[in-house]
């Protein structure tokens, strides 16, 4: 009888939890939260400890089912732990955990994911990858680079395939993938040019259908919880970050990998329907004996205990933080509000103006219903001037080692973009 009554007792806490998430929305945490889950993490690398989630796993779908995972093993079970390391103040918080549980930097690789893909017309920070270098020199650690080639821009104005994706893999090299259809897509791009300075109309109007049957875009992503219209998520982040690691991984077999990323409940409703733990899309344990993990180990943490493992550590954030931004997207994010991109007009103008003339071009514009300049009206720009220092690294993406730990004669104190309720970022 008592056996069945622990049962019971254990049944109803599922249910407890499952209908009454634990965790502190973005947009109700302040400087005055209490910390909860921020605190150090205990050493426990080596001690063949599993590690189990805080809310339990969802099993409401098939899918869902598919790859739910009750706990994750030993961390020193794993060969290699690959990190999806975008520079903002969450991946950076997952890797500071990471090593205050006692990973050693050898068994860490952060993996970053370029969203400009070297194109000449920016979106991203220029500072964001020197910051996302500069952390792995300061920390130690191994970091990888990966893009889809000509970035943001060339998916906006996509005609055909979607270009081929770049990564690094051990060596240092950088790898290429080519989707499919891209060797046609390329064929049928030198066609239609020959048919555009040859006036046949005709022809070009077929070839035009052809490359729009491999893929057609010629519109700014939709301020969307739904990936397939908010592409840019899915195709240079999503996308890119698979092929990464499952390119990195083909030629590994018998091992065991864990990938970590730094997802919040608190961001959104969407991701906090998210799992701590689950399979990876990687796993392949009957063809390939691989198994692969994903760890979400900051997902209960608010914003309060993000910033209370950088402070601890005494990192100093990216620098879009410090002058005024809520969140370290690109730094053209379709969800900034007016008052980030008055920043941008008035730190990066020329950013701001490929905007402002592609929607011309397109006839599309990045708001759902408004002009870049109608959204952004009279808005006051965001930018803190008075640190010139973080303009100027945003600006020309000068950034070192000596920029991401604070001096010990220095007080640490929350940037002017803390506790902005997650402005200028995807939700």
């Amino acid at each position: 009888m008592a056996n069945s009554n622990v049962q019971l007792s254990f049944e109803f806490l599922e249910d407890i939890l499952q209908d009454q998430p634990q965790f502190i929305r973005d947009r109700e945490c302040n400087e005055a939260t209490p910390v909860v889950y921020g605190y150090k993490s205990k050493r426990i690398y080596g001690n063949n400890t599993n590690i189990y989630p805080n809310i339990l796993g969802r099993t409401d779908t098939p899918h869902m089912k598919k790859i739910y995972l009750e706990h994750i093993d030993p961390l020193e079970s794993y060969h290699k732990i690959f990190v999806l390391f975008s520079g903002g103040k969450d991946s950076v918080a997952s890797v500071l955990d990471l090593l205050e549980k006692g990973v050693p930097q050898s068994k860490i690789i952060l993996l970053h994911h370029d969203i400009d893909g070297g194109s000449n017309k920016k979106m991203d920070w220029p500072a964001t990858k020197p910051y996302c270098t500069a952390f792995a020199a300061v920390f130690g650690l191994e970091i990888r680079f990966s893009y889809r080639e000509e970035g943001f821009w060339g998916e906006v104005y996509r005609l055909g395939s979607k270009r081929p994706v770049q990564f690094q893999d051990a060596d240092g090299k950088m790898k290429r993938i080519e989707p499919k259809s891209w060797s046609r897509s390329g064929e049928l791009k030198e066609l239609l040019e020959r048919a555009e300075e040859e006036g046949n109309l005709e022809t070009k109007q077929t070839i035009e259908d052809e490359l729009k049957s491999y893929g057609y875009r010629y519109r700014f992503p939709a301020k969307s919880p739904n990936l397939q219209t908010r592409y840019c998520s899915s195709a240079l982040k999503i996308e890119v970050s698979d092929v990464a690691i499952k390119k990195q991984l083909d030629t590994q077999e018998n091992c065991k990998i864990l990938i970590v990323s730094g997802e919040r409940r608190g961001e959104s409703n969407n991701r906090a329907k998210y799992n701590m733990m689950e399979l990876h899309r990687a796993h392949a344990p009957s063809r390939k004996k691989r198994f692969v993990h994903h760890y979400r180990n900051i997902i209960d943490y608010s914003e309060k205990d993000v910033w209370e493992v950088l402070k601890r550590n005494r990192v100093i954030p990216h620098p879009c933080y410090v002058v005024g931004w809520g969140r370290a997207s690109c730094a053209c994010c379709i969800f900034s509000s007016p008052s980030h991109f008055a920043g941008i007009k008035e730190i990066l103008p020329d950013y701001y103006e490929n905007i402002v003339l592609a929607e011309i071009d397109l006839n599309f514009t990045l708001d759902n219903k408004l002009s870049l300049n109608e959204y952004v009206g009279n808005a006051p720009s965001c930018v803190q001037h008075n640190q010139q220092k973080a303009i100027h690294q945003l600006v020309t993406g000068e950034i070192t080692p000596s920029d991401i730990i604070l001096e010990d004669k220095e007080k640490w104190t929350y940037p002017a973009g803390a506790f902005r309720h997650g402005i200028g970022g995807p939700c």
